[in-house]
């Protein structure tokens, strides 16, 4: 990726949580262009290949950063077809339009992996849910396109979105109204704050790197600590948080309990360390 005014970017899923965080981070590179279904510089129905197609010959991007997904578990659960609509579809059609030149950036998630204790590997993956299949299939849809690359992770961060709210966000929003609320211990991962990521995103891609990377913290702890931690370092009272069991929830969907990935490739290709689950914490 090329730092240069020319040089133009495709965010896709304008209106999601990490899109303002990649057009921030973008700026340094070049032009950034975002498109959502509505109310984006570039409307698309990116399951429909005709209006892709369109997109990318009016767009022209040199590379793609495929962030739009139906990322709800419970609902691709209930709705498996618009899950592959939504995942796999939409990789597929992008792959499809777009330039073998030009780059395809399709931001994935931990839920590939089996319910197995982490950290997790590139290459071990079996998702137990619809959501973890359908994006599965996004990747596999994303790696035929010459210059595809598969970035799995998750994040935090104060939502930059109108409407829309992360993990960290939840976490301050109920403490600070004195709301009881359930942190899980049974659930682990390793997420990297938004503005981490979305840089990350675009060195992996001025790298010229293809293939797929799990892009984590280096570490990482139960959900329950991390809200804990979010407190402290907010200096919020917890009284009102109470330690749970994410098996005592009726009606969710089957979840993979250890969410924490290796990101011993990537560091390798880096050539440095991925930060500290605490350290991300400390950017909010």
């Amino acid at each position: 990726m090329n730092d240069h005014p020319q040089y133009r970017i495709l965010v896709t899923g304008g209106a999601g949580l990490l899109a303002p965080f990649l057009v921030e981070a973008g700026q340094d590179h070049g032009r950034v262009d975002l498109t959502s279904r509505h109310d984006a510089q570039l409307p698309c129905d990116l399951a429909n290949i005709a209006d892709v197609t369109a997109l990318i010959r009016t767009a022209r991007p040199n590379a793609v950063i495929h962030c739009a997904a139906m990322t709800d578990v419970d609902s691709c659960e209930k709705d498996p077809d618009a899950a592959d609509r939504g995942n796999r579809l939409t990789s597929e059609n992008l792959a499809s339009a777009l330039p073998a030149d030009r780059q395809l950036v399709y931001i994935s998630t931990d839920q590939v992996y089996p319910n197995v204790s982490g950290p997790h590997l590139e290459g071990t993956e079996a998702p137990v849910n619809t959501y973890g299949r359908s994006k599965l299939t996004g990747e596999q849809a994303t790696l035929r396109h010459p210059r595809g690359i598969v970035l799995r992770t998750s994040f935090f961060g104060a939502s930059r979105t109108p409407g829309r709210k992360s993990l960290s966000d939840f976490v301050v929003d109920s403490l600070k109204a004195r709301k009881h609320v359930t942190l899980f211990s049974d659930v682990l991962f390793a997420p990297l704050h938004a503005k981490t990521l979305a840089s990350l995103v675009f060195e992996i891609a001025g790298r010229g790197l293809t293939g797929i990377y799990n892009v984590a913290s280096r570490d990482g702890f139960s959900k329950a600590d991390f809200g804990l931690k979010v407190a402290a370092h907010f200096d919020l009272q917890t009284d009102t948080a109470a330690i749970g069991r994410s098996t005592t929830q009726s009606g969710r969907a089957i979840r993979t309990a250890d969410l924490r990935l290796d990101p011993g490739r990537l560091e390798q290709a880096l050539a440095r360390k991925m930060p500290t689950l605490q350290q991300e914490i400390e950017i909010l």
